[in-house]
């Protein structure tokens, strides 16, 4: 009899290593960890640019906190600047319309005028900034766009600035500097006298350029085609 009790022992020990390895598959240390208050405790703020502006879309999260207004939420995103009123968006990331168009928002797909921007946010809240046209007609209705870049170069290198607007049949070059509402013209609208109240010194000029290449004495006259972009840039005169 007392032959067979190491058999029984290993036997035991084959038993306990089993129920070991069980019980090692169930410790909660060993499971996968997922933070649902982490994925939850936020918002969306996103830009959509839509068939005006598709290059400006993008999306980004912000951390939730209560008492958060539909405004501050934009402000925080670091992608909105308001007008000195504040009850207009003036530009978003560094895009500004001219009076074609204007900037509206979305919450959670419905649309929040500016005396609605202090509503309270929840989280998993989503706001969309999106152009719409100014006149607010023509539900469907795609429209398509100029740009209008501004740079002051090495000059002024925190010049950088787009203006869009509603593509006109026919426009100009000169038509879509003047809508911007930034560009001051000399008296017969040949030459550019300044962008944004910066004027060029002695030593410097103002190139004036559509979709990367650099206009002659008479580009102001070129008509534009749909999504052309004209640059002005801030340079050093040769």
């Amino acid at each position: 009899m007392m032959k067979k009790i190491p058999g029984y022992i290993g036997l035991c020990m084959l038993i306990l290593v089993i129920l070991t390895g069980c019980t090692r598959e169930t410790q909660p240390s060993e499971q996968p960890v997922v933070s649902e208050k982490d994925s939850a405790n936020t918002i969306t703020v996103a830009i959509d640019g839509s068939t005006f502006l598709p290059d400006a879309t993008k999306s980004i999260k912000r951390d939730f906190s209560e008492g958060l207004t539909l405004k501050k939420a934009l402000l925080n995103s670091g992608l909105v600047d308001f007008t000195a009123d504040g009850k207009r968006i003036q530009s978003v990331g560094e895009v500004s319309l001219d009076s074609s168009l204007s900037w509206a928002v979305k919450l959670n797909g419905k649309d929040i005028a500016p005396e609605k921007w202090d509503t309270e946010l929840h989280a998993k809240d989503e706001v969309i900034i999106y152009v719409k046209a100014a006149d607010s007609g023509g539900e469907g209705v795609t429209y398509q766009t100029t740009l209008l870049k501004v740079s002051g170069g090495s000059v002024e290198p925190n010049l950088n600035r787009q203006y869009a607007g509603i593509y006109v049949q026919e426009c100009t070059v000169r038509d879509v500097l003047k809508s911007s509402g930034v560009v001051r013209l000399s008296e017969n609208n040949k030459f550019v006298v300044s962008v944004e109240n910066v004027m060029p010194r002695m030593n410097q000029r103002w190139v004036i350029k559509v979709n990367d290449k650099e206009l002659m004495e008479n580009g102001l006259d070129m008509k534009l085609n749909p999504r052309d972009a004209v640059k002005l840039e801030l340079v050093n005169a040769s």
